[in-house]
């Protein structure tokens, strides 16, 4: 079990190990209207996708390996990994099948050069325009219960971060027990640039991470 979970890693493209957010430098600091330069491989998705026996997710990839559950993020209805309801819906849904099964642990990553970026923005302000009160609630409520679901999972959750975790894509992986992210990979929480709260907790378990000033 051991040497097939390495191997997943290594599909990964993750080599170096790091277990906080404190890697971030200044000029990475830009947000995803540059996530030109990191092509989403929309090939490799589909070579993915054909390994599986099974069709069960529209926007995650499930492998279920030699004591260990491997999700893939492999979003078909957002870009570049974003999470929407319907995509946390499914994770949470993943998590809940392994947390029953006899995984011992899950491994948590992404198919492309992206790892994840965060909330659906597009996704949300399409809906705004029908009923602002209702559909805020509601993305609260999905929020709230994707982020849960990652507290109470009582297994262990991997994660190989192979490429840019931005907002909830970084603020939900001190919720997780190891984090591995190999040189391509970076972290950004654009909280105050768009006047959005701290979500997935990071309020209170990035200064235990990093310290109060940081």
């Amino acid at each position: 079990g051991t040497s097939t979970f390495m191997e997943a890693l290594a599909a990964n493209g993750t080599s170096n190990i790091q277990t906080s957010v404190t890697g971030v430098t200044a000029s990475k600091r830009r947000f995803i209207d540059d996530r030109r330069d990191q092509p989403f491989d929309k090939r490799l998705r589909f070579s993915v996708r054909q390994t599986e026996s099974a069709y069960r997710y529209r926007d995650i990839v499930v492998r279920k390996q030699d004591g260990f559950t491997h999700i893939l993020l492999s979003t078909k209805s957002s870009e570049n990994n974003s999470l929407n309801p319907e995509v946390m819906k499914e994770v949470q849904s993943a998590l809940n099948t392994a947390a029953a099964d006899d995984s011992k642990l899950v491994l948590f990553s992404a198919v492309g050069s992206i790892f994840c970026c965060g909330l659906d923005f597009i996704y949300f302000i399409r809906r705004l325009t029908d009923d602002r009160k209702k559909e805020s609630t509601k993305m609260a409520e999905a929020i709230r219960n994707f982020v849960n679901t990652f507290i109470q999972f009582k297994k262990p959750i991997i994660v190989a971060v192979n490429g840019p975790a931005i907002g909830l894509g970084a603020s939900i992986l001190p919720l997780c027990d190891v984090v591995w992210a190999n040189e391509k990979a970076w972290f950004q929480t654009p909280y105050t640039t768009f006047g959005q709260s701290p979500d997935g907790c990071s309020s209170l378990t990035f200064p235990r991470i990093m310290g109060l000033a940081s």
